[in-house]
């Protein structure tokens, strides 16, 4: 067994006084063809990628593996053009978000006509799970809405509403990872917040979990 093991001297301290990017040096070499650093970044990125594309497609899709590493051969791709708008991680969960939304829209294209799929009985993405079997069911029963919903809205719509509830990022994080303004990402959740409402204002447990959530 071959054991790799990449040095990196990590990237320098922000003057802006926030964290330093743990994976920026990782990306650099990958952008500039390192193999290796490929292979030790996609170590580092593979939790973030199948837990973003689990919470968006499902726990029981049978495709949450293979989606993701759809995703993380686009990460790798578009490195080269990363600029370190926000950190390496959330830049990998907002292409796990995006590719993901793809990958359930071509599904649901492939199924449209045969019903609606049943609740699923997990969440993951929405908050710790509550011990009240009643509870989790309105639980699994919000996220599956919120699934549905982000085959129906406006891509940026979309993107904010799976990276705020599903990959847990906060509207900061957002808005650097997508380059658009923070008052756009308000704006943006808010219409999405919106669309959710109305899907399921006659449940009105869901829509107590959902006024929760914010």
């Amino acid at each position: 067994m071959i054991r790799l093991v990449y040095q990196q001297s990590g990237p320098a301290p922000r003057l802006d006084g926030k964290p330093a990017d743990e994976l920026l040096g990782l990306a650099t070499a990958v952008a500039s063809g390192d193999r290796s650093a490929a292979h030790a970044l996609l170590v580092a990125l593979a939790p973030h990628l199948l837990r973003t594309v689990r919470s968006v497609l499902g726990r029981h899709s049978g495709d949450v593996e293979d989606i993701a590493q759809e995703a993380a051969l686009v990460v790798l791709r578009a490195l080269p053009d990363f600029r370190g708008e926000s950190t390496v991680a959330h830049f990998a969960k907002r292409t796990a978000v995006m590719v993901a939304m793809n990958a359930r829209r071509r599904h649901a294209a492939s199924k449209r006509g045969a019903g609606q799929a049943a609740w699923t009985t997990e969440v993951d993405e929405l908050g710790t799970a509550a011990a009240d079997p009643e509870r989790r069911l309105e639980q699994a029963q919000l996220a599956e809405a919120v699934r549905a919903l982000l085959a129906t809205l406006p891509a940026a719509q979309a993107e904010a509403l799976a990276l705020h509830c599903m990959a847990g990022c906060s509207l900061a994080e957002i808005a650097a990872a997508s380059g658009a303004p923070l008052e756009t990402v308000k704006s943006r959740l808010r219409l999405a917040r919106q669309a959710l409402r109305q899907r399921i204002e006659r449940k009105p447990a869901l829509m107590e979990l959902l006024e929760s959530d914010e």
